[in-house]
């Protein structure tokens, strides 16, 4: 071996080893970094020169600097972190929707039905006195507003809904747009060989905060860049993203491919809960409320018309007729003008009062359009299933954020940077530093003693 292979060989192993602890030095410094990678250099003897009768060896040489990542973690916790996605956003809404019901109370719907119902029971009793008819008039009042205020609710909520979609659309647009930056980044870089760990662990944060809103699936490319596929859509592709658009799909609200096209399902994540939100649970509420208000006005009116007046008058209607959702209904302008008009006797004489007995008994018959149901049964039934919603996307929001916590664990435990090794690492690379530079301080020696002897 002559003095320059010798000193070849050690300033390779200088290089390699300095640029090795510049690796760890990274590490470390990005000990705290969300979705930074441990970074590994790694080296390999450089290929020996081949002569007749022997080999040569020429020193070391840094092949690359690899991420320790594990895809199937990193496939776990987009999974999992859509699901924690879908269920936390159900809860919040459905809870909203739940504290709007406000049942079992004082003050809720259920009690101003109560209401109604006992000061009939009440007006039958004594048909011709004014305070037992004004308390049926303000129950029925009531009531009705309560009914409004309920549909009010449910509308702004789903509203917000709409709204919260739309940005969290805009929000994935931003973020399919940036990783398919770093995509061309990566490339620009020379892909995975080419010192680009840093972009990539900012383009698997950037895919980690788009798997709260929609199903992520990665497709990993030879050239270093990524494919995303959202539930049943391609949002990235390489260095081209798809931009998505909220639109109005059946009912309620969904995703479209901005240039159009067919609805996307999202599969899970927040914007999949909004979509059913906005498309399925909170009209299916709606349809309810209005289905009982639409029962209460056809059931009142068809007793309360076959009544008398004090003054006579019959066919006399106790709901407005033409309000029959949860939104419209309202006394009618007769019971609104005076409760004297309410149509209580049963037969015209002034201390009858059938039709108060008969309006009193709907609050336990039956009522076909509500399928068997009582008023109050129906309603309970409705905020029954509301809470029952509201509790069981509760617990999956839990189950899903230990889910989440423990993917977390197992891609930090793979990925995250661990001091103590780090250093272990930076003595042993700064020991093999000293002894190249020993290396070369024997190789100017040997120069030395040869120049002395010439």
């Amino acid at each position: 071996m002559s003095l320059a292979s010798l000193l070849s060989i050690a300033r390779s192993a200088l290089v390699v080893h300095q640029r090795a602890m510049e690796v760890t030095g990274q590490n470390v410094a990005n000990a705290n970094t969300p979705g930074y990678s441990r970074q590994t250099l790694r080296i390999q003897s450089a290929s020996p020169l081949v002569l007749p009768q022997y080999s040569m060896g020429r020193g070391v040489e840094a092949h690359q600097i690899t991420r320790s990542r594990d895809t199937f973690y990193d496939a776990a916790y987009r999974r999992d972190s859509g699901q924690l996605g879908q269920s936390t956003t159900t809860y919040n809404y459905l809870g909203q929707v739940e504290t709007t019901l406000n049942e079992p109370s004082t003050d809720g719907l259920s009690s101003a039905m109560g209401g109604l119902f006992n000061s009939l029971s009440e007006l039958s009793n004594d048909p011709a006195s004014a305070v037992s008819r004004n308390l049926v008039t303000s129950a029925g009042t009531r009531l009705a507003q309560q009914l409004n205020s309920l549909s009010r609710d449910v509308s702004r909520i789903g509203q917000e809904g709409v709204d919260n979609l739309k940005a969290q659309v805009d929000q994935v647009n931003g973020l399919t747009s940036q990783i398919a930056e770093l995509n061309t980044k990566i490339l620009q870089t020379g892909g995975p060989n080419g010192g680009s760990s840093d972009l990539m662990d900012q383009r698997d944060l950037l895919v980690d905060q788009l798997s709260q809103f929609v199903d992520v699936r990665v497709l990993t490319r030879a050239d270093g860049s990524i494919g995303v596929v959202a539930g049943d859509a391609v949002l990235v592709d390489g260095a081209q993203s798809t931009k998505l658009a909220a639109a109005t799909v059946g009912a309620g609200w969904g995703i479209i491919p901005a240039g159009g096209g067919s609805p996307i399902d999202p599969q899970s994540g927040s914007l999949k809960a909004l979509a059913d939100l906005t498309q399925t649970k909170l009209p299916a509420i709606q349809a309810k409320l209005d289905q009982l208000a639409a029962a209460l006005v056809t059931e009142f009116n068809q007793v309360h018309r076959t009544g008398f007046t004090p003054t006579g008058a019959t066919n006399v209607d106790f709901f407005d007729p033409t309000g029959t959702t949860a939104s419209t209904i309202k006394l009618s302008a007769a019971l609104t003008a005076s409760s004297a008009n309410l149509a209580v006797s049963g037969n015209g004489a002034p201390g009858n009062g059938d039709i108060a007995t008969q309006l009193a008994g709907l609050a336990t018959r039956g009522v076909a359009s509500l399928g068997g149901e009582t008023f109050s049964e129906n309603f309970v039934a409705l905020a029954s299933g509301v809470g029952l919603d509201v509790t069981n996307s509760s617990q999956d929001a839990t189950a899903q954020q230990t889910l989440v916590n423990s993917d977390d664990s197992l891609r930090t435990a793979t990925s995250g940077v661990n001091v103590d090794e780090e250093m272990i690492g930076l003595i042993a690379s700064q020991q093999a530093y000293s002894a190249a530079a020993h290396l070369v301080t024997v190789a100017d020696q040997m120069v030395q003693a040869i120049l002395a002897i010439t």
